[in-house]
């Protein structure tokens, strides 16, 4: 029995063992269901890039590492060397908070000098740090679980976190972020170090520079837990808090520009919607454009990622620094295009309520986020086959949370902060995953962190197993 984690060896090895067999799993699918036989989508792009960045490494060391710590000349270096070639390094480069593909990139790039290019190794590291993210969270909530062992195997075997959370994706970073932001926090709790607030800024970092919303929002609704440390879990402070995270959501649709929860959640659900249903988009010298897919005859791709009109085509395009989309006529010319994305329609588009900057319908579209992002897809919505996998994850979660509300223990006063901590978080997660999100496949990838604190906060109100007699 290992001490400190109250868990066997071999429950640590059948752990790590069903992380393999996701990881693999997660390979077989986006390589040979999606990309006969090559990697498809995001993995792809992360390995691409990554890949290219190592080649760069290799021959300007000292410029790679100025790179990797965020200190380089990218203007130069993106334009004058092999970096030119990466395909969404500068995602993001259109107005977006952060650039969130950055921190994965630059990990597989570092992975690349001992993979070779194998992408069982890079899935396989990359699973090792999710499964250290779960053990850290294990470890930091197990003395609140009165079954320890389901909650165990719940974090390492739940079949969407587990898919998700092992393969060449932000997910997997996602998972060790949250573990080390659990870990210093509430160890912090317990004694204050040096050493756990370094944990917790690692893990602010992490989750800030790979999953922007997600460290927004259980860095703000962290305050709820030290509010009940320092008043020693007070449960009439506990509920007048929620009270207060309702009307923190509404003042910020009221705020500055820069971060208005109205605007952004406008914009990025327009950038979406024109992703889900195809597109070419590309930028000028002070624009971002969107074209529909259909017009694809009318452009003509060049060498380096450039692209030219060959005929006139309607489409749409928004200023720099400017949140609207306006319609505009461009017309046939020589003059080449950096491409942002050539995208064909997704599979699994669904038609959402537009929330065009409009308060009221951010508010009154409630009901539908979260049928989008707890129940659907359902086995009639557009989608591969693989889409009945999110479906039985969701009745398994679903599930879940009907047995434990048949089964639940009395909590003590800090656990029913915790409670509420994770639960709040994870609705405000997946209200912004369903304001802006119109791709059922994408939901279904995105929403993992807040099913991850669902399956904490669940196994938190579970009561013991009686012993049989």
């Amino acid at each position: 029995m290992d001490a400190k984690l109250n868990l066997t060896k071999r429950q640590l090895l059948i752990g790590w063992g069903i992380k393999l067999g996701f990881s693999t799993a997660f390979i077989l699918v986006f390589s040979q269901y999606y990309g006969n036989g090559q990697l498809y989508g995001d993995a792809y792009n992360f390995m691409n890039d990554s890949r290219i960045l190592c080649e760069f490494g290799k021959t300007n060391p000292v410029e790679y590492f100025k790179l990797l710590i965020g200190i380089a000349n990218e203007s130069v270096l993106f334009n004058q060397t092999i970096l030119s070639e990466t395909n969404i390094w500068s995602y993001g480069e259109n107005g977006d908070f952060i650039n969130d593909n950055r921190l994965i990139i630059r990990i597989n790039s570092i992975i690349h000098f001992i993979s070779f290019g194998n992408i069982y190794t890079h899935a396989i590291l990359l699973s090792f740090l999710s499964y250290l993210g779960i053990l850290l969270t294990y470890k930091t909530f197990v003395k609140f679980m009165s079954q320890p062992q389901l909650f165990f195997f719940l974090l390492v075997a739940f079949p969407s976190v587990a898919f998700w959370s092992s393969g060449i994706t932000k997910e997997a970073l996602l998972i060790l972020a949250l573990g080390l932001f659990f870990f210093g926090l509430i160890k912090t709790f317990q004694r204050r170090s040096l050493i756990n607030f370094i944990i917790i800024a690692a893990g602010v970092l992490m989750l800030l520079f790979n999953k922007p919303h997600v460290g927004l929002i259980v860095l703000a609704i962290s305050p709820l837990l030290i509010i009940g440390l320092f008043t020693n879990w007070k449960k009439n402070v506990l509920w007048a808090l929620p009270t207060l995270v309702i009307i923190a959501t509404i003042g910020l649709t009221y705020a500055p520009s820069q971060i208005n929860l109205l605007d952004k959640v406008s914009y990025k659900q327009k950038d979406l919607i024109n992703m889900g249903k195809g597109g070419i988009f590309f930028v000028t010298d002070s624009s971002f454009c969107a074209f529909d897919y259909e017009y694809s005859q009318n452009f003509e791709p060049q060498q380096n990622k450039k692209i030219t009109v060959l005929n006139e085509t309607q489409g749409e395009y928004k200023l720099f620094g400017q949140d609207n989309f306006h319609s505009f006529t461009i017309t046939p010319s020589q003059k080449q295009f950096d491409v942002y994305l050539i995208q064909p329609p997704s599979l699994s588009y669904i038609p959402v309520t537009p929330i065009n900057y409009n308060r009221t319908t951010l508010f009154t579209s409630i009901p539908e986020v979260m049928q989008n992002t707890i129940m659907r897809p359902y086995p009639w919505d557009p989608g591969s086959s693989l889409k009945y996998f999110p479906f039985i994850s969701n009745l398994l979660l679903i599930g879940f949370a009907l047995y434990v509300l048949f089964n639940r223990k009395k909590t003590r006063s800090e656990e029913k902060y915790l409670v509420w901590y994770f639960v709040i978080s994870a609705l405000l997660i997946l209200l912004l995953i369903g304001w802006t999100t119109p791709i059922l496949g994408a939901i279904a990838r995105y929403k993992i962190a807040a099913e991850f604190l669902f399956i904490i906060a669940l196994c938190m109100q579970l009561k013991p197993v009686k012993n049989e007699v």
